[in-house]
């Protein structure tokens, strides 16, 4: 009857059971239409997975916490939220130059130029590579 149904021999479905057919075949089929099955992950895979995810979140709070904190002027509260952001994600490169420029705001130009060199040093092809160099030169000349 459903084969037929989508032929055209008889006269097509409609109303709530054609509803509850679609719903059906649209929740089946995806799994159905030729995907692979994923192995499931070992518990430690899991878990990094899950650690990953939290600590990326976290890392964003901390940012997001840091920049509140020098947007008030409180540059002491800022610099330790982002660098607990960057022990929690080494590879993000927007929370070494906010560290960076939380250093300079607070006059402590040598910590600056270290957090912009080494944000260079993680990132070296950094889309800004030549205004954070321009940075370094004019604090390191201080």
């Amino acid at each position: 009857m459903i084969a037929n149904a989508f032929k055209g021999t008889e006269r097509p479905m409609s109303g709530a059971p054609a509803c509850l057919i679609m719903m059906v075949l649209l929740t089946i089929l995806p799994g159905w239409a030729g995907q692979q099955k994923q192995k499931p992950a070992t518990p430690a895979q899991s878990e990094q997975q899950e650690n990953g995810a939290t600590d990326q979140a976290s890392a964003e709070k901390d940012m997001e916490v840091g920049t509140f904190y020098m947007h008030k002027g409180d540059t002491d509260a800022a610099i330790p939220r982002f660098q607990d952001a960057i022990r929690k994600q080494p590879k993000l490169g927007k929370p070494r130059i906010l560290l960076a420029e939380a250093y300079e705001k607070k006059g402590d130009n040598l910590n600056a130029v270290k957090s912009y060199q080494e944000s260079l040093r993680a990132f070296p092809h950094a889309p800004d590579k030549k205004k954070i160099e321009k940075k370094i030169e004019k604090l390191s000349s201080r």
